[in-house]
């Protein structure tokens, strides 16, 4: 009786340890989460899935499926299947979204120190912006702190590019701006203001349709490659380089609930594949330049870019007005503007001799 009985206590405890055993590699093996399954993240944005956006997180999702070896499914939600454009923060800050695309500059009060990267005539290159953006996002605290207050994870930096313009009537001059109604976001309405323009804040989904009833002569503060996605092209046949630099950027975000409940290994994973998004990202940014041409061209559309005359004389207007406006509006909140005005500048002039990014303007 007593040998049964110590021969049960030996078998309960080697079933014990080949479970614990068995718990430990499914924790810990690579590729796989803490219950054993595949972590399902739901990734949303309000752009369409045709769109350079659309297009690298969907490389971005592959990447991070093929080398968690499945143990991480991304499902996506595009064209605002999940969340609507003006809610993108806050779904993802409450997990409605676990992973959601946002445009920075729709979010000034929950944003403000990203609004400093798109103050005009910075850069015109949105591969500076990205490599810059990341760099701050990994080691400077304002930034992190921002993330922090917004329940983010910081995930990939995708910016817009420099300014382009789609309008009804041409654009040539300073005077041809006068009284037009131009949609414009955050900053850029501020700047359509003080030149002349009557600036209308509104989301890039409602752009086509206020073009086609009139209600809008312009649509700036977008890319190049927006005018096609959203075929502003068929509405809006002017399309101007105004030279402005790199005013706006867009990214992925994470709920950080989720980020902090990752393994480890997954969140290594992740790390590695944003790391390597800035340099693919600039290379179909700019391939894909060359197809839109070809869109607008089919769509009889013409190419103008402001000359360095006009330039000047928009410059004069502007600065150094919108630079001192937004640093005082830091100030008044506590914010460091000019320091981080300074950080980004001196990242920008860093990253400078491997610019990748080739403007569709001077192709014309």
């Amino acid at each position: 009786m007593k040998k049964c009985y110590a021969e049960n206590i030996v078998r309960v405890f080697c079933i014990c340890v080949m479970a614990a055993i068995m718990m430990l590699c499914i924790n810990v093996g690579p590729g796989y989460a803490k219950s054993g399954k595949p972590i399902v993240l739901k990734l949303s944005s309000w752009l369409p899935e045709s769109t350079n956006e659309g297009q690298i997180v969907k490389w971005w999702g592959d990447e991070i499926e093929k080398k968690s070896n499945g143990a991480v499914k991304i499902e996506y939600y595009f064209a605002q299947a999940l969340v609507k454009t003006m809610d993108s923060l806050p779904a993802v800050s409450s997990g409605i979204a676990d992973i959601q695309f946002v445009a920075d500059g729709y979010y000034p009060s929950q944003l403000p120190l990203i609004g400093g990267l798109h103050l005009l005539y910075q850069s015109d290159s949105g591969y500076l912006m990205d490599k810059a953006c990341t760099e701050m996002h990994a080691s400077y605290p304002p930034f992190q702190k921002m993330m922090k207050d917004n329940n983010l994870k910081f995930l990939i930096s995708l910016s817009a590019g420099e300014v382009a313009m789609a309008s009804i009537k041409p654009i040539k001059k300073l005077e041809d701006l006068k009284g037009k109604k131009v949609r414009a976001m955050g900053l850029m309405n501020d700047a359509m203001k003080m030149l002349g323009a009557t600036p209308v804040a509104m989301p890039l989904p409602e752009v086509y349709e206020a073009l086609e009833r009139g209600t809008l002569d312009a649509v700036t503060g977008i890319p190049y490659h927006l005018i096609a996605a959203f075929k502003f092209q068929e509405v809006a046949k002017h399309i101007v380089g105004v030279r402005m630099g790199c005013y706006a950027s867009g990214g992925y975000y994470m709920n950080l609930d989720v980020w902090n409940e990752l393994p480890d290994n997954i969140k290594q994973i992740i790390d590695e594949t944003n790391a390597v998004l800035p340099e693919r990202y600039a290379d179909m940014t700019n391939q894909l330049f060359g197809k839109i041409t070809g869109k607008l061209r089919d769509a009889n559309c013409t190419f103008y870019t402001l000359p360095d005359e006009e330039v000047e004389r928009c410059k004069n207007i502007l600065l150094p007005k919108i630079y001192e406006d937004w640093t005082k509006k830091m100030d008044k909140r506590r914010l460091p503007g000019q320091e981080t005005l300074n950080v980004y500048r001196r990242l920008v002039e860093k990253y400078q001799p491997q610019d990748k990014y080739e403007s569709p303007f001077a192709r014309h």
